[in-house]
């Protein structure tokens, strides 16, 4: 038997964007409940980015009511929540909101028991931002991640735990003012990708069925980005999707026209939803 996992960032979720009424971030929250609840959509595990709890809590009670619930307490008003109808036991990983000034958000470590194997699934929303702060803030969250998954192959009887990382790793590059070394969306891609799958670490960035996952929609001054992934160590089984893929991206990307995907992002968020299902390890 396999579980299935959805990661999404849905922006300002439980809170007013620009423009919205009271009445529309309610009806914004029962789409979205709705949508999550539709069959190949609906998993074992959710993880949900950018949740105010105050708002969201009562809804998603009653919209998953054979679901347990927990949210991560940082400093801001967005956090993450997740949501597991199997046994899993949740801890809030504190080092990804220490040690720099601003809103950071704690990651969430949702370790999952599933037919004797353990699966430790860190869920994160991490620095935003192109400058060089916010550069070195992601790189200093990815040595946490890591640092995590050695602490956790060290406790894993096989040495090599089956440790999945997932979320909005918000991989927007650097600019560095005054300088020709700016770092494109597409590097620091490469970066995280050369870093998790070195030997040291034996992790996979999987591939994904869309080459996008985010994007403000037509007008917007920046093309559709690539920044919500999947990395899963190398032993983890992922049910195939699409050409072979191991990840699904639902939403905006599936759609063909601008005005479609414009609705959807209206409607939903800015970023598409990431699905994948763990089937077995070793």
């Amino acid at each position: 038997m396999s579980f299935s996992v959805c990661s999404w960032n849905v922006e300002f979720f439980g809170s007013r964007r620009a423009g919205e009424t009271h009445a529309q971030v309610a009806n914004r929250i029962d789409d979205v409940f709705n949508f999550l609840a539709q069959p190949g959509i609906q998993s074992d595990v959710f993880a949900i980015y950018e949740v105010n709890g105050g708002q969201v809590f009562q809804k998603v009670s009653d919209a998953f009511p054979d679901y347990s619930w927990q949210i991560t307490e940082g400093s801001g008003t967005q956090q993450i929540l997740v949501g597991f109808r199997i046994p899993a036991f949740v801890t809030q990983r504190v080092e990804f909101s220490r040690g720099f000034t601003g809103p950071l958000r704690p990651g969430a470590l949702v370790t999952v028991n599933h037919q004797g194997q353990v699966y430790p699934m860190l869920f994160l929303h991490l620095k935003a931002a192109d400058a060089a702060i916010d550069f070195g803030v992601r790189a200093y969250q990815h040595d946490k991640a890591r640092s995590l998954r050695k602490s956790l192959d060290f406790a894993a009887p096989t040495k090599r735990a089956n440790f999945i990382i997932a979320g909005d790793l918000n991989n927007v590059g650097m600019n560095l003012s005054f300088s020709g070394r700016d770092i494109s969306i597409d590097e620091e891609i490469d970066r995280v990708r050369n870093m998790y799958e070195s030997r040291f670490d034996d992790l996979v960035l999987l591939e994904k069925t869309a080459p996008a996952t985010f994007w403000n929609g037509p007008g917007s001054s920046d093309p559709p980005s690539d920044i919500d992934h999947v990395v899963a160590a190398s032993r983890v089984n992922l049910a195939p999707v699409g050409n072979g893929q191991a990840v699904e991206v639902k939403g905006w990307p599936e759609l063909t026209t601008d005005g479609e995907k414009a609705d959807w992002i209206r409607r939903f968020s800015d970023h598409a939803l990431l699905r994948f299902t763990v089937d077995g390890a070793g």
